[in-house]
């Protein structure tokens, strides 16, 4: 009697077990929560990714936008160069960017008149405390053939200080973002610079 109760418990607990793994209803919720975070993650991820691409694209249009500006002119003055770049720091516009963290210097490179290669600052102006400082007369390094003898031209250094919105959150720190763009003055051979220095 005893070993027959035995046998049918044993019987009982492989059918038990037969259903068991038998059993898919459970699978697709096992499945889901553990294939939820990976897809969390790529969501997040491309999220901060493309915003990333947006500011690059940004430091980049500040740079050729504040370049450009400076360009189309003769002569310029504090109150002007305050004033474009007070435009370009609009370009990153709170609370998608933080204005604060964008650094602009505008350069004006002259050329030597019988060296091209001798390359000084005419002038220069900043934001936010700019990415370089310069002062006039200073030996300024430019890129091989962008100026002739006696030509000069406008540099435009950009800088951003790009944190990423959720990331940051869990890993914090933040990253530069930097843009040079040179652009030749359109209707002289430099841009004049007149009145107070620029700060």
């Amino acid at each position: 009697m005893r070993g027959e109760m035995t046998m049918r418990a044993v019987m009982a607990g492989k059918r038990l077990i037969a259903r068991f793994a038998e059993a898919r209803e459970g699978v697709a919720a096992v499945e889901f929560a553990m294939i939820v975070p990976l897809m969390v993650m790529l969501f997040i991820g491309s999220v901060e990714f493309s915003q990333a691409i947006g500011a690059d694209r940004r430091v980049t249009q500040v740079a050729s936008s504040t370049a450009d500006l400076v360009a189309r002119a003769r002569t310029t003055n504090k109150t002007e160069l305050e004033g474009i770049l007070d435009i370009a720091s609009k370009l990153m516009p709170a609370p998608a960017y933080d204005p604060t963290q964008l650094k602009i210097t505008l350069v004006s490179v002259e050329a030597d008149i019988n060296n091209a290669a001798a390359t000084k600052v005419g002038w220069s102006c900043k934001l936010n405390g700019g990415v370089n400082s310069y002062t006039n007369g200073q030996a300024y390094t430019l890129p091989s053939g962008v100026t002739e003898k006696g030509d000069s031209v406008i540099v435009a250094e950009v800088e951003y200080n790009y944190v990423a919105p959720i990331f940051n959150e869990f890993l914090g720190g933040s990253f530069k973002m930097s843009e040079k763009f040179y652009l030749k003055p359109r209707l002289s051979a430099k841009v004049t610079y007149e009145g107070a220095a620029c700060s």
